[in-house]
């Protein structure tokens, strides 16, 4: 038997973990453990010593580069709600060659054995594909300087034991029987066909926080962050064309199938819904920020996936907040409030890393340069392409105002500056016509000299032809190329005239009122005669 055992758990056996429970419990309900790597060589004596519940040992499997065995470590969010039936079942159905034992912390060890040694990239090669289809696990072994706890520590009374395909506990024979059965060829296993376990298209390029839920239900906080990760993976797919409604539903009925204890329909639609109404907020909510994301996330493995990280901006994002955008006809700004300053840049502060530094530090904050990774996009180009794209408009001044109070004021201007004829041959020289609708027509060339007259307001005329909305007839009239543009509805506003007093009711000499105030008398109390 413990030959048998050295065989299926064979690696680099010059050394071996030593674990000791501490007897204290973790928040997620996880036995607490303390180990050491002791520099002795794993043997029979060894393993029987694990055997016998004296010394709990555990294995490093690499050896040479080469492996016998994998483990996938099944470490459930909750051990006090976590079931094993779930992945047996997954093992069971896809027919896949594992054999899953209870772990000492009371999670799951899925081991993988390999007739033969196998290269350690292989082994994870498959483990790591079975992983990400169906598990879910934060940690996949052969994992470089990582040793695995054995099963079966005081085999008499043990708690460690493996679990057939029904999910029945196996005494430490049968369970080598079925792990002979279960052995297989690196070839064998690139033959297996790796079913999607939910039906879903795309869930293999999903965040690995989404397939959590949708693996198990989350029985604990922060459902609203999880059901806005579940919004953005919606808005992704769909490369952010999807109605509000069917946003709705869509949230409605993964609250209910993601958590033990859903939230109320009026509560998703006040929080989740409500913060994520426009495209632009597709950037997932993640650790560290939103910690209490940690047992579903796998950040690494999210910047892997179509549907996950893949090109986000760096977590500094997180930090601005209230992003506006202001656009005039020439120019455009951005604010922000970041690190507790309203921050105002321009584009030519964003090019580039260098430029954003020195704008900062006119507010007296000194930006570090975030750290390029070897591969892929810079990550300060994500960051400015997120905040563009997090920009709203600024209600107080927006473009559209801007542009008819532009329209209006140059198409005053270009009215009152030509003189109007109801003949259309006029409009050769300078004129304009105006019809009934108030439509204006005039010849591109009087528009361009009534530009040229004024301070350059547009980069050329075709601009100021788009700008104003003026549209081309090639023949109007009896005159080829014409132009008309709607004219807005003038306001004229009568200049307030001076009161002038008639020349009738002048005041004269003749009149008391002009004496007035003119001469001083003096005051008399009677006459004498």
């Amino acid at each position: 038997m413990i030959k048998d055992l050295l065989q299926l758990f064979d690696g680099d056996l010059s050394k071996h973990l030593v674990t000791s429970l501490t007897g204290e419990v973790s928040e997620a309900n996880k036995k607490e453990a303390y180990t050491i790597t002791a520099y002795e060589k794993v043997n029979e004596k060894l393993w029987q010593l694990h055997l016998d519940g004296k010394k709990r040992i555990g294995v490093f499997p690499i050896k040479d580069d080469k492996v016998k065995w994998g483990c996938i470590d099944i470490d459930p969010r909750n051990y006090a709600d976590y079931s094993s039936k779930k992945y047996i079942d997954i093992i069971k159905n896809f027919n896949l060659p594992l054999v899953a034992i209870k772990s000492k912390s009371g999670g799951l060890h899925l081991f993988l054995f390999f007739k033969e040694w196998t290269e350690r990239d292989k082994a994870s090669e498959i483990l790591d594909d079975w992983n990400n289809k169906y598990f879910g696990s934060k940690e996949v072994f052969p994992t470089q300087d990582k040793g695995v706890n054995m099963p079966y520590f005081k085999m008499h009374a043990t708690l460690e034991h493996a679990f057939d395909t029904n999910g029945n506990g196996l005494l430490i024979g049968a369970f080598i029987e079925l792990a002979k059965t279960k052995l297989c060829t690196y070839e064998q296993l690139k033959s297996i066909k790796v079913e999607s376990p939910i039906d879903e298209s795309l869930y293999s390029e999903y965040p690995p926080c989404v397939q959590n839920l949708m693996r198990e239900k989350w029985s604990g906080n922060h459902r609203n962050d999880m059901l806005f990760n579940v919004a953005v993976l919606k808005y992704k797919e769909h490369d952010g064309k999807i109605s509000k409604v069917d946003m709705r539903q869509h949230l409605i009925e993964k609250n209910k199938e993601y958590f033990t204890n859903p939230m109320p329909d009026n509560e998703v639609e006040q929080t989740v819904l409500k913060s994520i109404s426009k495209p632009q907020d597709y950037f997932y909510k993640c650790p560290p920020r939103y910690n209490g994301l940690v047992p579903i996330c796998d950040k690494e493995q999210c910047k892997l996936r179509k549907l996950g990280l893949n090109q986000q901006a760096p977590d500094i994002i997180n930090e601005f907040e209230e992003v506006e955008f202001t656009k005039d006809l020439k120019s455009m700004l951005y604010s922000f409030k970041f690190r507790g300053q309203h921050i105002t840049v321009t584009p030519e502060d964003m090019v580039d890393e260098k430029s954003w530094k020195k704008k900062l530090m006119n507010y007296k904050i000194y930006w570090m340069n975030l750290p390029r990774p070897r591969s892929g996009p810079n990550p300060f180009e994500l960051m400015m392409r997120s905040l563009v794209e997090m920009a709203s408009e600024n209600d107080s001044m927006k473009f559209t105002d801007t542009i008819e109070e532009r329209q209006y004021t140059i198409l005053k201007e270009f009215f009152e500056n030509h003189i109007e004829e109801d003949s259309f041959e006029k409009l050769n020289d300078g004129y304009v016509h105006i019809d009934d609708s108030n439509n204006c027509y005039f010849k591109k060339s009087t528009l361009q000299d009534f530009l040229d007259r004024r301070k350059k307001i547009f980069n050329s005329t075709q601009e100021a032809m788009r700008f104003l909305n003026c549209i081309r007839l090639d023949y109007f009239n009896g005159i080829k190329n014409v132009w008309k543009v709607k004219l807005p509805k003038f306001v004229e506003y009568a200049k307030p005239k001076k009161s002038v007093k008639k020349q009738d009711d002048a005041v004269s000499e003749f009149d008391n009122e002009y004496h007035t105030n003119k001469f001083r008398t003096s005051e008399t109390k009677g006459t004498k005669t």
